[in-house]
Order: structure tokens, then C-alpha cells, then sequence
């Protein structure tokens, strides 16, 4: 790989978890001069960067306002964690009965070491997907895989509210034994309805808070898949 595009990916992937963990936040404006800075880069890897940000609906970019970090509406919430409850119910459902003790030991050691790490930031994000990557890779399926990531990777700012209420974190620690425990129990429904169920109760919280007047035409949409 050359030395441009590694740099260009390295500025992709540090942009996206900067949306996940909040350090960007909606309608905040990517400043190419700060961004140059920050990365030590050239400005023609950081519009390359962007432009591929774009491309994946994370930022927007107009000719006047420059590069902005997409804000997300309240029923492009619920229609992405619709399809992503259904998506990961379906890994869930692949990845069952393909799934290895090596593979459930890896599970383990993230569930692990989410439970020692109380910070906020890009650490946690990181091992919280790594648990979950274990079941996609799993599935055996590529496309299913990346469609899920690709998914996951817009809803960063739902995600990153979700880490930081402890009555959250904890559920989601949780829901982790749980699903572990039904891969060791051999519990095929009980581990597909964490898989696909697992997203939904921090996404119904982020709604209610951040966009009352439209939480219950969306939450009634999203009910929890049996």
C-alpha cells in the first residue's frame, strides 16, 4: 500500500471513531487547516479523505459550508436500526452453528476487558465492536459482514450516548454474558434475539431524548423483533 493511501485511510478511520466517541459531533464543520494539522498530512489526502467520508454518508460537503458531519433525523435512526436489528439477527443466526470455542474464548477476553474499562473513548468503541465482529465473521457471510460494519459506523453518535449512561453500559455488559452463556448452553433462539434485540433499548433512549415530538411514531416502528 503507498504511503498516500495509507495516510488517507488512517485519517478515514480516526474521523470515524472522532464521530463515534463525540469528539465531532453533529453539524460540527471539518476544518481542512485543522485537519492538516492534526494528521500531519498534506491537504489533498485530507479532501481525498473526506470525499470518501461523503461517500459513506458520514460528513456532507458543499462548495460554501465546507465539510459537515452528518445529523442524523429521527426516522433515519429507527430505518437504520431497523435494518441492522434484522441484519445482526440473521449474522446471529449463521454464525450459530459455525461458531468455535476459540471464537467464544476471544468473546470472553473482550467481554473482559469492556468490564475493566470505564473510560469513554476510542479503547471502549474498539472492543465493544470486536465482541460483535466475532459473531459477524462468524456468519461466514463477507457482504453481510460489511453491510452491518458499514451501518454501524452511522450510528456512531446513538452508540456513543449509549456508552456514556452507566444504566446502559451495564445492560449492554450484560446482554454480552448472556449471549455468551447461550453459544455455551447451546440456546440457538435465545442467542439470535440478543443478537438482533441487543441494539434497540439504546436507540429507543437516544429518540426520546433528543427528539420527543417524534419518539413515538418511530419507537412504534421499531418494536423489538421476536
Amino acid at each position: 500500500m503507498s504511503t498516500i493511501m495509507s495516510n488517507i485511510n488512517k485519517v478515514i478511520e480516526e474521523i470515524q471513531y472522532g464521530i463515534m466517541v463525540g469528539e465531532f459531533r453533529p453539524k460540527q464543520r471539518l476544518v481542512e487547516n485543522d485537519l492538516m494539522k492534526r494528521f500531519s498530512v498534506g491537504r489533498s489526502v485530507i479532501r481525498d479523505s473526506l470525499k470518501i467520508l461523503a461517500d459513506r454518508r458520514l460528513i456532507s460537503r458543499n462548495e460554501n459550508r465546507g465539510s459537515i458531519v452528518i445529523e442524523l433525523s429521527a426516522k433515519e435512526i429507527g430505518d437504520l436500526y431497523f435494518l441492522r436489528s434484522y441484519l445482526e439477527g440473521i449474522a446471529g443466526e449463521l454464525a450459530f452453528d459455525t461458531i468455535t470455542f476459540k471464537d467464544i474464548q476471544e468473546m470472553s477476553r473482550f467481554q473482559e476487558e469492556l468490564k475493566k474499562h470505564t473510560q469513554v473513548d476510542t479503547k471502549l468503541v474498539k472492543l465493544h465492536e470486536a465482541f460483535h465482529e466475532v459473531i459477524f465473521k462468524a456468519s461466514g457471510n463477507d457482504f453481510l459482514f460489511w453491510q452491518i460494519m458499514s451501518l454501524i459506523i452511522l450510528t456512531g453518535p446513538v452508540r456513543y450516548f449509549t456508552y456514556t449512561y452507566p444504566d446502559q453500559r451495564e445492560r449492554c455488559l450484560h446482554e454480552h454474558d448472556e449471549m455468551i452463556q447461550s453459544l455455551k448452553q447451546r440456546s440457538k433462539d435465545k442467542f439470535i434475539g440478543l443478537c438482533r434485540n441487543h441494539i434497540i433499548p439504546g436507540m429507543k433512549m437516544y429518540i426520546s431524548i433528543f427528539y420527543p415530538q417524534e419518539a413515538r411514531d418511530v419507537i412504534d416502528v421499531i418494536k423489538e423483533l421476536k
